[in-house]
């Protein structure tokens, strides 16, 4: 991703000292340039969802909680804390 945005800057500069040079607008070819680093940036594949994972397809907006989100863990202090153990996964 950083080759990616170096190549979008040193492009950028480029073209804007082209334009200078040259004597045109740069603003066009800059929209273009942005443009294929936000293609490249959308095209890159994030990191890849667990098997497990709900995925909640329809008319629902906000987030969406499961029971088993908030089961205390195995190791707990004792205390009535939740926060101090890993409870809420």
């Amino acid at each position: 991703m950083l080759k990616l945005l170096f190549a979008v800057l040193a492009l950028i500069a480029a073209v804007m000292i082209a334009g200078v040079y040259y004597d045109f607008n740069p603003v066009i070819p800059i929209f273009v340039i942005l443009g294929f680093g936000l293609y490249g940036v959308t095209r890159i594949g994030g990191p890849a969802l667990p098997a497990d994972a709900p995925t909640v397809w329809g008319g629902g907006y906000g987030i969406y909680m499961r029971a088993k989100d908030y089961v205390p863990g195995g190791n707990t202090s004792g205390s009535d804390d939740q926060r101090q153990s890993d409870g809420f996964r």
